[in-house]
């Protein structure tokens, strides 16, 4: 899966300024259907959207992020606030997430949950969804934040004993992780093998691995 964060900010706004274009040829009967609460068009909200991102992009590269963020949060807040609809929604969820974990100090861990819990909401199965996922719980990991990490992976754990499923092995490595460092072993142990068994060519395959080495080495040296 790669990374949406490697996209640069030129390809992601000329993509929504052709998402805009695109849908300037929407004939004024598709328009009407698509008013939205706000009372403004997809496309009107996708220019008003646009102009804000840029006034975020502008603010960052004319003074130094410490000074930008906060009017870079605000300018995103009020994408999402207004313009639900819009083509850069999505991202600007993203980007707010990313304030929360990256520029406050410590970092707003409620906020950022907060913002991902209403994205999903709104805009279930989105790639941008799967990022803010992946920067939440890197954000545990390194801060050492191993409840909340075992709370986050423990909805895929619990469809997994229930349904057999599994989407990829982050989810169970991250939750055998957190297990590990809470002192629980036994089920650390039990999600690294499940790892291995179902995603044994994977990253996190290796590393579970790693981990049972580790662990077995350990025991002969008590």
């Amino acid at each position: 899966m790669g990374k949406l964060r490697f996209l640069s900010l030129f390809f992601l706004l000329a993509w929504s300024i052709a998402a805009i274009s695109c849908r300037s040829a929407v004939t004024k009967t598709d328009r009407g259907a698509e008013e939205t609460s706000a009372g403004l068009s997809v496309e009107e909200q996708d220019k008003r959207a646009l102009v804000l991102f840029q006034q975020a992009f502008d603010i960052l590269q004319s003074s130094d992020r410490k000074a930008a963020v906060p009017k870079m949060e605000t300018l995103y807040r009020e994408i999402i606030d207004k313009y639900p609809k819009a083509a850069l929604t999505q991202e600007a969820y993203w980007r707010l997430v990313l304030i929360y974990l990256r520029d406050y100090d410590p970092p707003a861990f409620g906020k950022a949950e907060a913002a991902y819990k209403d994205f999903v909401q709104k805009y279930p199965g989105s790639q941008f969804g799967r990022e803010m996922e992946g920067d939440i719980s890197d954000a545990y990991y390194r801060r050492g934040k191993w409840e909340s990490l075992l709370k986050f992976y423990t909805p895929a754990v619990r469809q997994y004993i229930e349904k057999g499923t599994l989407a990829r092995p982050h989810d169970m490595f991250m939750y055998a992780e957190a297990k590990m460092n809470l002192g629980d072993t036994v089920e650390a142990v039990k999600g690294y093998k499940i790892v291995i068994a179902r995603f044994p060519e994977s990253r996190e395959g290796s590393m579970a691995k790693q981990r049972l080495e580790a662990i077995e080495k350990t025991k002969k040296t008590q």
